[in-house]
């Protein structure tokens, strides 16, 4: 049976008129390769329609990768892992969008 909600943590960032997703994965996911990402990326795609996605990962060495655009990767390397808005969000499969909050 399908999960009916799909529970992550993530922020939605507008900066310099661009605005573009982060969530946060787990280290695997990043060290399985591109086709692990790519999947992994799209399943945030229904949440985030039309909107830049780049996953983030956080070992437990605190070493922090991110895996996306390169300038927003840049940029996010550049502002660090706590000037990210993280909040917890619950996707539900019955919502059309769940995140309109954010519009």
């Amino acid at each position: 049976m399908a999960k009916e909600s799909m529970d992550f943590r993530g922020a939605l960032i507008k900066e310099q008129n661009l605005t573009f997703a982060v969530v946060e994965v787990s280290p695997s996911i990043l060290d399985a390769g591109e086709t692990a990402a790519r999947k992994e990326r799209e399943r945030y795609e229904p949440v985030f329609k039309d909107v830049p996605i780049v996953l983030a990962a956080r070992g437990k060495d605190q070493r922090v990768r991110f895996l996306g655009r390169p300038d927003i990767v840049r940029y996010l390397m550049k502002a660090g892992w706590s000037r990210i808005p993280w909040k917890q969000y619950q996707a539900r499969k019955k919502d059309k969008n769940p995140f309109r909050d954010w519009a």
